[in-house]
């Protein structure tokens, strides 16, 4: 399953900062909550949102990706999955 991180790691480089408790800040969330974003786990649509807006990307290729995460069943993630690489075109 893929995960966050990728662009947890690109807004990292985009606003030059030094470690992942900057990350933090920069979201307004907790370092133990980056480091479950990187794991695999869903963020909350709201900061998803804003994440794609800090990276200049359209909101749907997080937003899809997040509901994938989020998804309990198989058919649903592989839409958002779907969904997903669709946007990143």
């Amino acid at each position: 399953m893929l995960s966050l991180s990728e662009y947890l790691n690109e807004l990292k480089t985009i606003k030059e900062l030094k470690n992942d408790a900057d990350v933090a800040r920069l979201l307004g969330v907790s370092s133990a909550h980056i480091s479950q974003l990187r794991g695999g786990l869903h963020m909350g649509e709201l900061k998803c949102y804003e994440l794609a807006l800090m990276l200049k990307r359209e909101p749907l290729e997080l937003l899809s990706l997040n509901r994938a995460l989020r998804s309990k069943d198989r058919r649903l993630q592989e839409y958002w999955l779907e969904v997903h690489k669709r946007s990143q075109s």
